[in-house]
């Protein structure tokens, strides 16, 4: 009687197989995650956007039916750079995050502000004094800060900041940040870059090495504008578009925070047409107008954290 030998394990061909289907699948399905988690990541930034557009809209109510003004122009401030992305935080929490102040003037050296995002928050406790609670009972939050994450810009920049008294493209304006205050910017969802530790007060709820994202661009429409694409073409010439790029040029010059050197220049830094092509409303064809140009622009630098780039989101449909 001949016995018939049970095979216990398998071929060297049929291993090989099985782990070629497992790479195809994964050569397949890895891709698609990657995009899923981006899609993903872009949908929660386009809910922090209405987020803020109920808080700007609040605002609106309570402000002449005017949205806060973005422009960087801050003749209170020396050096000035105080830009529409500070100003967007400040309508919303106020400069300290405790809420914005009837007489605010948007300016990034204000007496009505005693205080910033690092205090302890609580008015019954040390630095407040009764002068200041009286302040405080004057004051109005347009959001909740949980829901746009606002966080000291000194804090995730470098320190060395640069000057624009030359200018590197016709729409610099002349302007640099001032590094010693503190004022706040609402980071996107993306969370590249790490707060940095050198100059955060004990007790402030920032935290070294806290992940946060770049800042949210803000800007405002200006209807008395005609233009929408004119570019400049000398320095001094009056700028006719609706939006004006130079009002967060300082911040797209600053680099990457992620980076120790901050090198890495963003697109939309070296050529303002970038910005002016992606907030172009391709439903209207005859003369080129941008989208919501009665109202006001969003941006986020997007996954790569580079402004000028195709990953950008906006707060308006494209």
């Amino acid at each position: 009687m001949t016995s018939t030998k049970l095979r216990t394990g398998f071929t060297i061909v049929e291993l090989l197989t099985v782990m070629s289907i497992i790479i195809i699948l994964m050569s397949v399905l890895v891709p698609g995650l990657a995009r899923t988690r981006r899609y993903a990541k872009v949908v929660t930034q386009k809910a922090q956007f209405n987020e803020i557009a109920k808080g700007l809209e609040l605002f609106r109510n309570d402000h002449q039916e005017t949205y806060p003004d973005s422009g960087a122009v801050d003749t209170n401030a020396t050096p000035n750079g105080y830009c529409g992305a500070m100003k967007l935080c400040e309508a919303l929490l106020g400069q300290d995050g405790m809420g914005i102040h009837p007489l605010s003037s948007f300016q990034a050296k204000q007496t009505i502000y005693l205080f910033d995002l690092c205090v302890t928050i609580d008015p019954g406790t040390t630095p407040y004094t009764s002068a200041q609670i009286t302040n405080l009972q004057d004051r109005t939050k347009y959001t909740d800060a949980e829901n746009i994450k606002a966080y000291r810009f000194r804090n995730v920049f470098a320190a060395t900041w640069p000057s624009f008294t030359t200018a590197t493209n016709f729409y610099a304006p002349k302007a640099s940040f001032d590094p010693t205050l503190p004022n706040a910017v609402i980071g996107d969802v993306f969370q590249r870059a790490d707060i940095k530790g050198n100059t955060i007060p004990t007790g402030c709820p920032l935290k070294t090495g806290q992940k946060v994202g770049m800042p949210v661009l803000y800007y405002k429409a200006d209807p008395s504008k005609v233009n929408h694409d004119t570019i400049l073409t000398s320095l001094g010439t009056t700028n006719t578009n609706m939006y004006n790029f130079d009002d967060n040029y300082a911040i797209t010059a600053l680099g990457c925070p992620w980076e120790g050197s901050q090198t890495t220049q963003h697109p939309m830094f070296t050529d303002p047409r970038i910005f002016l092509k992606a907030i172009t409303n391709d439903k209207v064809t005859a003369t080129p107008r941008p989208h919501n140009e009665d109202g006001y622009i969003l941006m986020s630098a997007g996954w790569d954290g580079l402004y000028g780039t195709q990953d950008d989101v906006y707060n308006f449909a494209k």
